[in-house]
């Protein structure tokens, strides 16, 4: 875990904090700190949120996350021609996800497992890695496609909807999302 991610998790919970309570927070982690000889100081925290302007808001040395970046939900829909169809959607305000899966094959036999679902906070966390707010609106190849996966999400935050979908064709950090929609999960989401 990195710096700004601690400094993510804290005002997540908190909605605003100081620089002095981003320090002593992340002085505090024990993971972070293990790797570390010396405590982080208030310039450190000044410069990770500095260096962050695309998350980070600052007035008056209180610090919270910039509305556009503050996630409230996301739902993404992935289908792959002969493939089940999957839908998750996740509100990372009550920390909960549903999950759909729909199979049309009647050759697939139905086998109903539990699974070992993850967490939201941690995909949050892969989330503002991945900066979905810069994809595309549109992926597709130009030209016919018969066959390939369809897919769409929208991740919506305090003060605006960011919606992206495709036909066979996708942005850098596609596989990236499919992994952390698998780990949160448990199902092996296509890709």
């Amino acid at each position: 875990m990195n710096m700004y991610e601690i400094i993510l998790s804290y005002l997540d919970q908190a909605g605003h904090a100081s620089i002095p309570s981003i320090c002593q927070q992340v002085n505090n982690n024990p993971l972070f700190m293990k790797e570390r000889k010396k405590p982080v100081r208030h310039t450190h925290i000044k410069s990770v949120i500095s260096r962050k302007k695309d998350l980070f808001y600052v007035h008056n040395d209180m610090v919270s996350l910039l509305p556009e970046r503050n996630l409230v939900s996301l739902t993404a829909n992935i289908e792959k021609c002969g493939s089940p169809w999957f839908q998750v959607k996740v509100d990372f305000n009550y920390r909960h996800f549903i999950f759909f899966e729909m199979n049309l094959d009647p050759c697939e036999k139905l086998q109903y497992r539990p699974v070992v679902s993850g967490s939201t906070n941690e995909f949050k966390q892969e989330i503002y890695r991945l900066n979905i707010w810069d994809w595309e609106p549109n992926y597709d190849k130009a030209g016919i496609v018969l066959d390939g996966t369809s897919w769409s999400v929208k991740l919506e935050t305090r003060s605006k909807t960011y919606k992206s979908e495709g036909l066979q064709c996708f942005p850098k950090e596609w596989t990236k999302f499919c992994c952390a929609l698998t780990k949160l999960t448990g199902k092996n989401i296509i890709y």
